[in-house]
């Protein structure tokens, strides 16, 4: 039996959340979906909003500094195997 792209997709979430149980993964997000031919594998990369922090300190107005934080985005590429949906491996992917 063949999974197919909807099948890959909530085998990678599923997989996500059971390694990452014990981290948050807010706002969990698919973003790209692609069949890899030579390696016979479903390459299903989520992003989630990381943990960490961009902290920036600004001139602001006058002689009070700003800071301002930013969410930055993390991105995740589940290999998942067609034939069963099992997780074949996980690697981050740069931007």
């Amino acid at each position: 039996m063949s999974i197919d792209i909807k099948e890959a997709v909530k085998a990678a979430r599923e997989s996500a959340r059971a390694l990452f149980d014990q981290e948050p993964l807010d706002n969990l997000a698919l973003e790209e979906v692609v069949f890899d031919d030579a390696r016979n594998q479903w390459l299903v990369t989520l992003g989630y909003d990381s943990p960490h922090k961009l902290i920036r300190r600004t001139s602001g107005s006058g002689l009070f500094p700003t800071v301002e934080e930013e969410t930055l985005r993390e991105y995740q590429i589940f290999r998942i195997d067609p034939s069963d949906g099992h997780l074949v491996s996980i690697s981050i992917r740069k931007l």
